[in-house]
This record gives C-alpha cells, structure tokens and sequence, in this order.
C-alpha cells in the first residue's frame, strides 16, 4: 500500500540533457508518468504507449510517479 521505487517495478527512468527518459516493460504501457519538480508542482504527464517514453524539461531535478512508484531524477 506504499509507495516503491519506479526500478523495484522493474521501469528505468533517467536524466539526459533536457530530457527524461522512461523504459517501461511491456505490463506498464498504457499508464501515465506524471513528473513533479522538487516543489511539488506538476511539470508535466506523459502517456506511456508501447516500451519508451521521453518527456523535454528544463534542466532541474525531477520526481517522476507512475502509478504508486516514484523515483528521483537529475536532467541537466
């Protein structure tokens, strides 16, 4: 009933420059990542179809939730 890390769901999120990368197994298509800032502040959602996802966002440090997994990420 808590929250778990997005990589103990078996998802690899990570930073890239400008750029947050999502790789998702086939059993989380069809969610979607709603990326917070470190102020809590919604920054944007992206529907996750097929095995990739990649959302563009200002440098900054990010809170990536998807279902009830979250994890941090840096984007530089």
């Amino acid at each position: 009933t808590g929250l778990s890390t997005l990589a103990a769901e078996g998802i690899n999120v990570w930073g890239e420059k400008g750029v947050i990368s999502i790789e998702i197994p086939g059993s989380a298509s069809g969610h979607t990542a709603h990326i917070y800032s470190v102020s809590g502040m919604l920054a944007r959602t992206l529907s996750l179809q097929g095995t990739e996802g990649q959302v563009a966002v200002p440098a900054g440090i990010y809170i990536v939730k998807i279902g009830n997994a979250i994890e941090k990420v840096v984007v530089r």
